[in-house]
């Protein structure tokens, strides 16, 4: 960007002259080293005011140089501290003018200095035809001046037009002789209005392109006469063309004469001549060539035959037979033969065995209407071009398919869905199914609809297909038995202290409070601080407690438990004893407060039933508060951090009887925002991130972090850094030592062991560099590490997914551990984090979609030993709860 506004100041040097007023439309510069919204030259708008970064409107028009620069300097002072430098200059002065009135484009022009009227006036597109040249006016302010342009352009002007300044304003009025109504007047609008009068030309009117009085030429025919008016519209009837020649009316059948040619059926034509051809109107149509078709057709009526139009021609041009038609008992009805019955089904079946009858004019063709056409007649739709429907749908039945059509279209055939169907479990049985494909599909309609799924994603159907619809079971206190038809993995299950304990049908969207309604709520017995889930996954089963007095009282939604379909809940009767067992928890957690104890739970459930630690939570140095010792030694501490990263056992938990504290403390806030917090945090957890980064600084650290946690902590290397030349200074030991870190290498390769070691005490230093640090944007590849063949940063677009990434990368490693690939989004809507199961997807890709990778992501392939890391880490998932394991990851 300075690159680029050097190259423009040397294109449009500064102005010189300091004591130049501004004025609106100038564009100036503003020199304030360091900050990049000042990189870009303003302008000064209309009003004369500069819209500035951080402060807003400043008025400078009508002030020098030196005023302004002043004026902006004490506005910027505020929030800028090193003004030192700043300096305001011109870049170019532009007068602004309006142009008004009859002007092809009027409005505001922006015009170099010393610039004139006829200037402007080009600026604005020109005068248009009909601008009165001669009274053009200058407005400035309050004043105004009429000038003669015209006589300027003809070089008649005794005096130069008036100078323009900035704020002016130009008029051009209208010619008075265009009237109140503006008219183009111009050769062909004539010549399209006829061009002779009523005695020595043809008066031409009616259902014609261009009506009008045209001029007559020897032998010229009625024909012609209508080509002049550019011939009839699509509503003329060509029919009954009335023509009146010396008084005698004639009428000119137009299209009889195209289809015989016949030269004597054309009326006389001479000067004088008056040709009307009339609108076509319903009437009654009694030519020698009509033919009459009525009954179950389209569009019955009167027709036009000609010779070789048959019986199906007529009927084609009647739109055919309607769907009550009975088109096995068709009548033919003629003047001079009996009446004939055409089987037109018959014909279909075989052509060559079944002949028509030829029509003729002042034939009839009439259509009956079937006897009973609300039956469905099931022998004209066979079995490989229907599909049968049934179930809990409005209209069930069997429907003609094509293969145009789609679930969605025979859905909406069928009626839709009633308010009883189970929409997350339409059967669909396959007859003509293969050895190698299933017989009986399953699709989930209610979660295609909510999570706005593609069209490809709705089941491929075809001809003999069935479709079932199951219904929902009704409510259990009707019919117990009807539950039999609702599925385990569709339900969830509620005992104790509820309205109505039982089993529910439960899906996705659903959360713990819809299924609390569902069961009439808890009763007035209920100890809703002390709620039970058996979460039953399927793989393992884990309980969790949830405080749902807590939740009422806070109305906090991240308190309410996952639940899932299959999963446990159970509300135990309140005991009046259980508040005087308490726990408090108090510092930074979730939801700091008073908690029943009892000598089943641990630690860890204290800590969970409060929220967990919030990310800025210091847990490696937890204080509990023993209520029943009174001496010195009734405070004990419990470093959480250590048992998290190092896999500490159960029993080193601290033991907690009722009547205990535990408190947990802030780390120190950021030390942008207050430097004096930092006191607080021990050199020995600290680490030092200087030069060219985001958010230089010393921040937290422990063994378990990285280089790069701490280089993302930092907000990563700017625009300016040279990864090439990062210097680590290592104050591990007796000495120091300094290592070179070549981190754009580590960018182009994914070699791991390039990254140095570092340890709390070290420096990070990240030189400055002119240049970019990657030879490839990082918006437009795809970061891949871990154990794959060829880890790196590879160019990925739209078309491509995971498959094709690692394909290109040489495919996983032996080693690796393909049921658990990371993804990290980062191309949209902040860090989300995903997994996918590759082996999962090569045994049953159905069950396993691909993830969706766009340029600026992350896939990372782990190893099978991070695979026992990984179980180790679910673990402690089971025992802190999701959320408490998300806050603790931010607080690292």
């Amino acid at each position: 960007m300075r690159i680029l506004l050097l190259i423009v100041l040397l294109v449009f040097p500064f102005a010189s002259v300091q004591a130049t007023t501004l004025t609106a439309g100038d564009r100036v510069y503003l020199q304030l080293p360091g900050e990049s919204d000042f990189d870009a030259p303003f302008t000064i708008d209309d009003q004369g005011q500069l819209l500035l970064p951080e402060v807003g409107l400043i008025a400078v028009a009508g002030l020098t140089v030196q005023q302004a620069e002043q004026k902006i300097r004490q506005r910027l002072q505020v929030i800028y501290r090193n003004l030192d430098e700043f300096e305001l200059r011109i870049m170019e002065q532009l007068l602004r003018v309006k142009v008004l009135g009859y002007v092809e484009k009027p409005g505001m022009v922006s015009l170099k200095p010393d610039s004139n009227i006829q200037m402007a006036l080009a600026a604005a597109g020109g005068a248009r035809p009909g601008a009165q040249l001669d009274q053009f006016k200058l407005i400035r302010g309050d004043n105004s001046v009429v000038f003669d342009y015209k006589a300027y352009l003809d070089g008649k002007q005794a005096q130069p037009l008036p100078a323009l300044k900035g704020g002016d304003t130009i008029f051009v009025p209208t010619s008075p002789l265009l009237g109140n109504i503006e008219v183009n007047f111009d050769a062909a609008s004539l010549r399209e209005g006829g061009d002779a009068d009523e005695a020595q030309g043809l008066t031409i009117f009616g259902e014609l392109r261009n009506p009008g009085t045209f001029s007559y030429k020897p032998d010229m025919t009625v024909v012609d006469a209508i080509m002049r008016a550019d011939g009839v519209t699509r509503y003329a009837d060509v029919t009954k063309i009335r023509v009146i020649t010396d008084n005698i009316p004639y009428q000119f059948d137009l299209k009889a004469y195209l289809d015989s040619g016949d030269d004597s059926n054309l009326p006389p034509v001479k000067p004088g001549t008056t040709i009307f051809a009339p609108i076509e109107v319903e009437d009654i149509n009694t030519t020698s060539r009509t033919v009459y078709v009525m009954g179950e057709v389209q569009a019955p009526g009167a027709y036009e035959s000609s010779a070789g139009t048959g019986f199906i021609d007529v009927l084609a041009n009647a739109g055919g037979p309607t769907r009550f038609a009975d088109t096995t008992q068709i009548k033919l009805l003629s003047n001079t033969k009996p009446a004939i019955a055409i089987n037109l089904v018959k014909y279909t079946q075989a052509p060559d065995q079944y002949s028509l009858p030829k029509m003729m004019p002042g034939d009839v063709i009439f259509i009956p209407e079937k006897i009973d056409f609300n039956e469905k007649s099931w022998l004209k739709v066979t079995n490989d071009r229907a599909i049968k429907i049934i179930g809990a749908v409005n209209n069930p039945g069997r429907f003609e398919w094509n293969d145009t059509m789609s679930f969605m279209d025979l859905l909406a055939h069928a009626g839709g869905p009633k308010q009883q169907t189970n929409l997350s479990n339409i059967r669909i049985v396959r007859e003509t199914a293969t050895a190698d494909e299933a017989r009986i599909t399953t699709f989930n309609f209610e979660d295609f609809t909510k999570k706005n799924k593609p069209n490809n994603q709705l089941p491929q159907l075809q001809a003999g297909d069935t479709i079932i619809f199951d219904e929902l079971p009704h409510d259990p206190s009707d019919n117990k038995a009807s539950w039999l038809r609702q599925s385990a993995q569709d339900s969830i299950y509620i005992f104790g202290q509820v309205g109505a304990p039982g089993r529910y049908a439960f899906n996705n969207d659903q959360g713990f409070l819809d299924i609390l309604s569902a069961a009439d709520g808890p009763t007035g017995e209920a100890d809703i601080q002390e709620v039970l889930i058996t979460h039953r996954d399927g793989k393992t089963t884990k309980v969790s407690r949830f405080n749902l007095a807590r939740y009422f009282q806070t109305g906090n939604e991240a308190l309410l438990p996952k639940v899932v379909a299959g999963d446990v809940i159970f509300l135990p009767q309140v005991d009046a004893i259980a508040d005087t067992q308490a726990v408090k928890v108090m510092g930074a957690v979730k939801a700091a407060g008073r908690f029943n104890w009892n000598d089943s739970m641990t630690f860890l459930d204290i800590l969970a039933l409060a929220g967990g630690p919030t990310k800025e939570a210091n847990i490696t140095n937890i204080r509990i508060i023993k209520e029943n010792r009174q001496s010195q030694e009734n405070v004990l501490y419990f470093d959480l951090d250590n048992f998290i990263t190092e896999g500490g056992s159960f029993a080193g938990l601290p033991r907690l009887t009722a009547g205990d504290t535990i408190v947990i403390d802030e780390l120190p806030h950021d030390p942008t925002d207050n430097k004096s917090s930092w006191i607080r945090q021990s050199a020995d957890d600290s680490i030092y991130v200087f030069g060219q980064v985001g958010a230089p600084g010393r921040y937290a650290f422990n063994h378990e972090l990285g280089f790069l946690d701490i280089l993302s902590a930092a907000d990563g290397p700017n625009g300016e850094a040279d990864l090439r030349q990062i210097r680590i200074s290592h104050r591990s030991g007796n000495t120091s030592k300094v290592t070179k870190l070549n981190l754009s290498l580590y960018f182009e390769t994914g070699d791991e062991t390039l990254l140095p070691r570092v340890v709390p005490g070290d420096v990070i230093y990240v030189p400055k560099e002119q240049g970019n640090w990657l030879d490839k944007p990082a918006e437009r590849v795809v970061r891949l590490m871990g154990s794959v063949n060829k880890p790196g940063r590879y160019a990925f677009n739209n078309q491509m997914n995971i498959l094709d990434l690692l394909a290109e990368a040489g495919g996983p490693k032996d080693t690796a551990y393909i049921e658990r690939i990371m993804i990290v989004n980062t191309s949209c809507c902040g860090d989300q984090a995903q997994t996918f199961d590759l082996r999962g997807y090569v045994k049953n890709p159905g069950q396993y979609p691909l993830p969706l990778l766009r340029p600026g992501d992350t896939v990372y392939v782990p190893s099978e030993d991070d695979s026992t890391a990984s179980q180790l880490r679910q673990t402690l998932r089971d025992a802190l709860g999701i959320v408490t394991l998300v806050v603790l990851g931010a607080a690292l």
